[in-house]
């Protein structure tokens, strides 16, 4: 059912919101906020632990890690996700967005539950599996830029991450830009994170202690508010709740659309490549059932990195026991890349939610475009 509502000084036809939608919304709300993968599983003794196997490893004594997590979730909660995708399913176009997100956090809900744990890491291929072809483009960009000469990059000037006092550092280029954008989110420092921010509902977290460069923070600024944290908001005033709950693969393409926005700002420096393909060869050792040292020695053995930053790296990778979700950001990069190219209006979709890009044309009506495009 449609209805007959003003838009931009006339009048165009809006779908109607199903009737179901409310108590749907309501529930898969309320289960994304019990949902934590990252938080599940970065280890308690993230910190500790990379100091001990950096240790290890300059002694030529390398070691598994042992680390430490909180399991969280419920089977009831993925059997009730279940259930309501179900009956979700025959419903229609809307319906069958809802019905496989709460497919997809069903899955995530495992997730948690057995994060630390040997389970983990096949419930992670499968939320973190191979999508489309774009997969393997991705493989052979990340060789390209591990085969690129590696050029020193000089510095502009330095600054620690969650350093308060300066204008200039993460945490204080986040909170202004919030608050110039009069955004409803508050910006906390976390030591307990292998990024060096990540935005969730009403927050951005900023890694302690690290120093960065300033190209490094403008970079990682965009990156958290126009890719993570605008999206965000404008789902709060959507229509329908799935922009704020987000689609199935939706955090995923959203990624890929935070390093597009750093593409097309000439953001993603060799360094930023570099690192980014790190990950996703990183990623791909753990598809493959490498443990944590064969990861991080093929980092360093085979592609050039230094041993900290290929601890760093095997650790997110492995965290909750091979979560590997980095194997998503490059082809979602390629995927959104790829569709900007073809018809750049289907951003005003993808900005106004955590959506996926094979959700964007059923959502297209719900959007308000004049009020996007202004924002």
């Amino acid at each position: 059912m449609t209805s007959l509502v003003p838009q931009s000084g006339f009048y165009t036809w809006r779908p109607s919101v199903p009737p179901w939608e409310r108590g749907v919304a309501q529930l898969l709300r309320w289960a994304s906020g019990q949902i934590r993968v990252i938080h599940c599983c970065t280890p308690l003794n993230l910190g500790a632990e990379l100091a001990a196997l950096q240790s290890a490893f300059d002694r030529g004594q390398p070691r598994l890690p042992r680390f430490r997590h909180a399991p969280a979730g419920t089977a009831d909660l993925s059997e009730r996700l279940r259930r309501a995708a179900d009956e979700l399913a025959p419903l229609g176009p809307v319906a069958e967005l809802y019905a496989a997100r709460a497919v997809e956090l069903a899955l995530e809900n495992a997730l948690c539950r057995n994060a630390g744990t040997p389970a983990l890491q096949p419930l992670a291929r499968s939320r973190y599996g191979r999508r489309d072809s774009f997969d393997e483009q991705a493989d052979r960009l990340s060789e390209q830029w591990l085969a690129a000469p590696r050029l020193h990059e000089v510095a502009d000037h330095t600054t620690i991450s969650d350093d308060g006092d300066d204008p200039n550092s993460l945490l204080s280029r986040l909170r202004q830009e919030v608050g110039h954008w009069r955004l409803p989110v508050r910006v906390l420092t976390s030591d307990r994170m292998a990024a060096l921010a990540a935005t969730g509902q009403g927050v951005i977290y900023v890694a302690v202690g690290k120093r960065l460069s300033g190209r490094t923070v403008e970079r990682t600024v965009l990156h958290e508010i126009q890719g993570h944290a605008w999206p965000r908001h404008r789902a709060a005033s959507a229509t329908l709740g799935i922009f704020g709950i987000g689609t199935a693969h939706g955090s995923d393409d959203q990624e890929g659309r935070a390093l597009a926005l750093e593409d097309a700002a000439s953001l993603l420096s060799p360094s930023r490549r570099l690192e980014l393909a790190w990950r996703h060869l990183a990623g791909r050792t753990v598809e493959q059932g490498a443990d944590f040292v064969a990861t991080t020695r093929l980092l360093i053995d085979d592609a050039g990195a230094a041993t900290d930053t290929a601890l760093r790296i095997a650790a997110r990778v492995h965290r909750g026991g091979g979560l590997a979700r980095e194997l998503v950001y490059l082809p979602a990069f390629l995927r959104i890349r790829d569709a900007w190219r073809r018809d750049r209006t289907v951003d005003v979709v993808l900005a106004s939610g955590q959506v996926s890009l094979g959700a964007a044309v059923t959502l297209t009506p719900w959007i308000d475009t004049a009020t996007a495009v202004a924002q």
